[in-house]
């Protein structure tokens, strides 16, 4: 073969080497552009979405994205007042909830998940009982697509997945639809649930406004994932109501596994003392702020140095991903109601956040044992006061305690009003 003939074979293959690299290099570029979930991401072809809405009496409010009208009122409006429900006076107990998930030996992650705390109630998950060095991050609320793209963006960079929790009214802001589709699919990071609005408390809530705050925000989440999503774990408001009774009944009836809690507060953790703070199993908690990205990014690393995998919540516990069905019209699903509204009596405490607090301080109310604008949910010692007094007129112990026999007692139609 001549020079110049080995020379014309010589560059020819360098130039298919060239080629071949080229494609590789956009290819490259190409991941790296969908992992960066940029704002500045081009907008969908198709036309922009409808207003859409479960109410035709709602009027929409401005949400700045997808003007989808899920709003907590549109549940009672005129001549659709829900009535409040207050437990039977019956001495005998009601049927109890289907008994939750309960330990199996067989079950190699059965030490791994927690208990539940009593008859009727779901676990909560605050930490995996576990000594492999696994630790799940969570994000609370959500509160716009930036912020959230932030810490998706940081958590990539050491190799971690998150566990989100955005508010319904949160998932429908604008940008945040991308942002979420890209955390789930691509970089698969979990969704829970943080119920529809970021504040609610469903302790202080009637059955049909405690099961909406749920469900609306099932179905946020879904509308702007495309599919209809499963969550697995319900996280409340600054952790209040965890032992509400009545929450975990209707949990257990749409197939979550339980309430999600934190073992550390991420944001409020001393920056000196974040390696004094891993250990395996737990969850840490971040809220959607500057200040928080920070300390996660600091936990993040301490945690890579140690040799700590950071995963979801679900494979923490050793659960299997959200399930998720295409197909479904989540805007047409009838909102389930709570099957079980007649929750026996049990025992209360100082400190409790529950609906039988408060209706119980509502009863109390009523009777003249408490004063009007209390009835809060809280479980405080002006309730225990007001109990102590109307123990004391029916001749029993005055110790303040909510125990079942009092309860019944209080509900009775021909209980003592303070001033007989």
């Amino acid at each position: 073969m001549s020079r110049r003939s080995l020379h014309r074979r010589r560059r020819a293959q360098g130039g298919c080497l060239s080629w071949a690299i080229g494609l590789l290099a956009v290819a490259a570029l190409a991941l790296v552009a969908a992992l960066l979930i940029t704002s500045r991401m081009a907008p969908p072809a198709k036309p922009a979405e409808p207003v859409v809405t479960l109410d035709p009496d709602a009027t929409p409010a401005p949400t700045g994205g997808l003007e989808m009208v899920l709003t907590a009122d549109s549940f009672e409006g005129e001549g659709r007042q829900i009535p409040v429900l207050t437990p039977s006076p019956s001495p005998t107990p009601e049927p109890t909830p289907s008994p939750a998930p309960t330990y199996n030996p067989d079950e190699p992650f059965a030490l791994v998940r927690p208990q539940p705390i009593g008859e009727g109630f779901l676990p909560i998950f605050n930490k995996a009982n576990t000594e492999d060095k696994r630790i799940a991050i969570t994000l609370d609320e959500c509160t716009g697509a930036a912020i959230t793209q932030k810490f998706a963006l940081a958590a990539a960079q050491y190799g971690a997945k998150l566990t989100l929790f955005p508010s319904g009214e949160n998932a429908l802001l604008k940008g945040m639809a991308d942002v979420l589709k890209v955390c789930l699919y691509q970089m698969n990071f979990e969704l829970e649930n943080r119920c529809y609005s970021a504040a609610s408390r469903l302790y202080t809530m009637n059955d049909a406004m405690m099961a909406a705050e749920i469900w609306k925000q099932e179905v946020a989440l879904s509308y702007v994932l495309g599919t209809r999503y499963h969550p697995h774990f319900l996280r409340l408001y600054g952790g209040d109501g965890e032992n509400d009774l009545r929450t975990h009944t209707f949990l257990y009836e749409q197939g979550y596994l339980g309430v999600a809690h934190w073992t550390f507060n991420g944001g409020t953790m001393a920056e000196g003392k974040i390696g004094k703070n891993l250990a395996p199993g737990n969850i840490y908690y971040f809220k959607s702020t500057e200040n928080d990205l920070r300390m996660m990014e600091l936990l993040m690393d301490e945690a890579r140095g140690q040799g700590y995998e950071m995963v979801t919540m679900n494979e923490l516990f050793g659960y299997e991903p959200n399930a998720m069905e295409d197909g479904v019209n989540v805007l047409q699903e009838a909102m389930p109601e709570l099957v079980k509204t007649d929750i026996p009596y049990y025992f209360m405490k100082t400190g409790d956040c529950t609906w039988a607090t408060n209706l119980l301080q509502r009863r109390l109310i009523e009777l003249g044992y408490l004063s009007e604008g209390n009835a809060d949910g809280v479980f405080g010692s002006g309730t225990a006061a007001a109990l102590s007094a109307f123990q004391a007129k029916l001749g029993l112990a005055a110790t303040g305690a909510a125990d079942p026999i009092t309860q019944e007692r209080i509900f009775e139609k021909d209980a003592p009003r303070v001033d007989e």
